[in-house]
């Protein structure tokens, strides 16, 4: 290793170019939306999203929700990177638009994706996060539930 490279310089150059949150692309949050419209299985969750405000049935209640999520990202990475404000990263120009047949899997990951870009700050303490969080760790079950191994394994 050459004895004149400054580690603690790479680092902070490193720093300038590797965030640690960003702005999720419209398309994780519409995963999620489309999801939580579409799942059969998810009747409570649908009541619980419905009593928070947000109507699955129409395009309206999808399209709220969706600005909701895009608005509660865009203050995470502002809390985070107060000199420079989210609009720097990517055009704020969120947009619903329905994503069709994504497993429920696809559809886990995008949340988890959203939840972890939206951890920073008191943004985890917002109710929607909450929401949010909440259907993250159902939709984990039921995938674990669906799974050869979870049936064969004992009860209790």
């Amino acid at each position: 290793m050459p004895s004149d490279v400054n580690f603690n310089n790479f680092v902070l150059i490193e720093r300038n170019y590797n965030m640690s949150a960003f702005i999720v692309e419209d398309v994780t949050v519409n995963k999620v939306i489309s999801k939580l419209a579409a799942d059969r299985d998810g009747e409570w969750i649908k009541r619980k999203v419905l009593k928070a405000g947000y109507d699955l049935e129409t395009h309206e209640g999808k399209n709220k929700l969706g600005w909701d999520m895009f608005s509660l990202n865009i203050r995470a990475v502002n809390m985070r990177y107060d000199d420079k404000p989210a609009d720097q990263f990517r055009p704020l120009n969120y947009k619903y638009v329905g994503v069709f047949n994504c497993q429920k899997i696809h559809c886990l990951k995008a949340l988890q994706c959203w939840l972890y870009q939206c951890s920073e700050g008191d943004c985890d303490q917002s109710p929607l996060y909450k929401l949010m969080e909440e259907i993250k760790n159902e939709w984990a079950l039921d995938i674990v539930r669906k799974l050869p191994e979870y049936d064969q394994a004992a009860w209790g």
